[in-house]
């Protein structure tokens, strides 16, 4: 059997068939293409294996991956946009494995191209880029871990991604995740009442845009709990209130802060204006400035 009978196999998505006749062909010859078919049905058995729940062996294969990458010829760059699929893929089934300390690791964001930075279309759809997916995952971890070490270590990541997307609304909502752990409040809450006043078209799908808007409005309430109780049970309100009426999921986080709040007086729709309209210029010099430190 020939590397090019294996790549037929795969097409024919017989997985374990190409896994088991690629294996010992790549360990007796490891050339230039047995090495990137080795690659290429190593991420689909990481990705199947995943799917198996045969979880330890999953991530010793992508482990595998990451110390056969560097062998590999990857000119298009096609490799690397694969391996940091992969990489996603594992932070989504591993709660032990990284993302920040990855893409630190492998100097990942300055290896990006400047079309990993370009959205897509799938079926008429907007998709997100390449490294603001990367970004959002890397967010996803500081958010469940909100310490001042994390955010230090995310900061120049965000850095590049403003650079690419200083208006995404993702990034300002990353930017003020990073305010706010560093203890920058007030420069968050500007950041999270912009983005909610603002009526910019999220990148995301109309669908995603209204559940990005709720989940602006939760963090707002979040921050407001402690010095504006009366504009956070506002805030909450409205974001309950919007959920219910798209059938959305009400998080126990959401049931938390609702119920902190149940014997406050929510403001009025004319108070709650006059609150933003007081404070508009400090939400426009924070929301304009790009650098988040």
């Amino acid at each position: 059997m020939e590397v090019k009978d294996i790549f037929e196999l795969r097409k024919q998505g017989k997985i374990e068939e190409a896994y088991n006749a690629i294996r010992p062909m790549y360990a007796a010859h490891k050339g230039h293409y047995t090495t990137i078919a080795m690659f290429w049905i190593g991420v689909d058995v990481m990705r199947l294996r995943y799917k198996q729940r045969r979880l330890e062996e999953a991530y010793k294969i992508f482990q595998s991956l990451l110390r056969l990458y560097p062998t590999m010829d990857d000119s298009s760059l096609s490799g690397q946009a694969t391996l940091l699929r992969a990489a996603m893929f594992v932070f989504d089934h591993n709660t032990n494995f990284s993302i920040l300390n990855f893409v630190l690791e492998w100097d990942i964001i300055t290896k990006l191209t400047d079309d990993d930075w370009l959205m897509s279309e799938s079926n008429g759809h907007p998709v997100q880029s390449l490294g603001m997916r990367i970004v959002g995952r890397v967010f996803k971890e500081v958010e469940g871990k909100p310490t001042v070490e994390m955010a230090l270590k995310a900061a120049p990541i965000l850095a590049e991604a403003l650079k690419h997307s200083p208006y995404n609304l993702n990034n300002q909502r990353y930017k003020a995740m990073v305010y706010s752990i560093m203890g920058k409040r007030n420069k968050a809450i500007n950041i999270y009442r912009h983005l909610l006043r603002t009526r910019h078209k999220s990148v995301l799908a109309t669908q995603r845009d209204e559940k990005f808007r709720q989940r602006m409005r939760f963090q707002l309430a979040n921050m407001l709990f402690n010095t504006h109780k009366p504009y956070a049970k506002y805030e909450i309100e409205k974001c309950i209130s919007a959920r219910k009426a798209a059938k959305y999921a009400i998080t126990w986080e959401m049931q938390n802060l609702s119920n902190c709040l149940k014997e406050v007086s929510a403001a009025s729709e004319i108070d709650h204006r006059a609150f933003y309209q007081a404070q508009a210029a400090i939400v426009e010099k924070y929301v304009k400035a790009i650098d988040i430190l």
